[in-house]
């Protein structure tokens, strides 16, 4: 199983992992053989990329973070939430409450994973799968730090809301695929105290969990919004959510760009560490992520090249890869080899 460019996928590949809607309903499932017309409607509502078996890894299952289900049910919860909040501007607590609680357990089950975020979604469904994948990242990272289950609760609402306040923005400006202008973006600022205002009247929601949306754009450096603030003046479920909403943003594909590679965002994030983001929080995220996400083709410093098909927890840049190529070509058979214990090879690059 291989998640693949779209723009790259052959026609008669054969789908293997489920293909949702934004309302999560079944589009394409396991199994289907893709043909000319279903590969453009793919791309007709903006998907970019699909996973599929194409014979290289097919016996390998990606390890995911949280279970279809509770993705689908987290998913929903949000789009609910984001369509009724706009009619009433107060928030049911109750299917909130169970969508994070689904969440948490399923991270609390796996708690020795690498973190592998690798969901298939449509532009137009970028901000309620974004909200579960910051609130993933978040919980992961409250999981880090030790925090006892009912504070993650608290963390995840915080974090599954943090873009509530978008509903009052305007759709133009949200969905604009070119650089605001600066009254746009002032416009856009404003998302945080309207979602923070929201949460603080809805009842069930602590007023830290509210916070969340009001600061998860703050920087250490007092350089975010909306109030300049810094350091220890930004609540730690803020510090948080900024690291892993920067984090998905950025290795998600959207309408005016593609996904960054995940080792590269990382390496943004290291190097922005106690300036933009808390270096003891960021750390810790790190050593979580799997740097060469399960499906990613990479090349090894002596040459040779194949994908990834396991993390090692603990050394995140050194997976395991099944090597297929060297300079000359194909090899005789597939090379099976753990770079935790190969030292002396490493990852060069990256097939993008």
């Amino acid at each position: 199983m291989r998640k693949i460019d779209i723009a790259n996928i052959e026609v008669g590949s054969r789908i293997s992992k489920n293909i949702y809607n934004s309302k999560g309903q079944v589009l394409l499932s396991a199994g289907t053989v893709l043909t000319r017309r279903y590969v453009n409607r793919l791309k007709e509502l903006g998907f970019s990329s699909v996973f599929v078996d194409d014979g290289l890894i097919d016996d390998i299952s990606l390890e995911e973070a949280i279970s279809e289900e509770t993705r689908i049910q987290a998913v929903n919860c949000i789009r609910d939430i984001m369509k009724n909040v706009t009619r009433d501007n107060v928030i049911n607590a109750a299917p909130l409450s169970k969508a994070v609680d689904s969440i948490i357990d399923d991270l609390l089950a796996n708690r020795e994973m690498m973190l592998n975020l690798s969901d298939i979604r449509s532009y137009d469904d970028y901000t309620f799968s974004h909200s579960v994948n910051v609130t993933v990242i978040s919980v992961v990272i409250g999981m880090c730090l030790h925090y006892p289950k009912n504070r993650l609760k608290d963390l995840g609402i915080g974090v599954l809301l943090h873009d509530v306040g978008k509903t009052r923005i305007p759709p133009d400006i949200i969905n604009k695929p070119g650089k605001l202008t600066d009254e746009e973006y002032e416009i856009v600022k404003k998302h945080t105290w309207y979602g923070f205002e929201t949460l603080r009247k809805s009842p069930g929601i602590r007023l830290t969990s509210a916070h969340v949306a009001l600061q998860h754009h703050e920087r250490q450096d007092g350089s975010g919004y909306p109030r300049s603030l810094k350091g220890d003046e930004i609540i730690e479920f803020a510090r948080i959510s900024a690291i892993a909403d920067v984090y998905d943003a950025m290795t998600s594909d959207r309408c005016y760009r593609k996904s960054i590679p995940v080792h590269k965002v990382c390496q943004y994030l290291a190097e922005s560490s106690g300036a933009q983001f808390d270096s003891r929080i960021l750390d810790r995220f790190i050593e979580k992520v799997a740097l060469y996400p399960q499906g990613t083709r990479v090349t090894l410093n002596d040459g040779r090249s194949g994908i990834v098909t396991k993390q090692n927890s603990g050394v995140p840049a050194r997976p395991v890869v099944r090597l297929f190529w060297d300079e000359k070509g194909p090899l005789p058979k597939p090379v099976h080899l753990n770079l935790a214990e190969h030292l002396e090879l490493k990852i060069e690059d990256v097939f993008e």
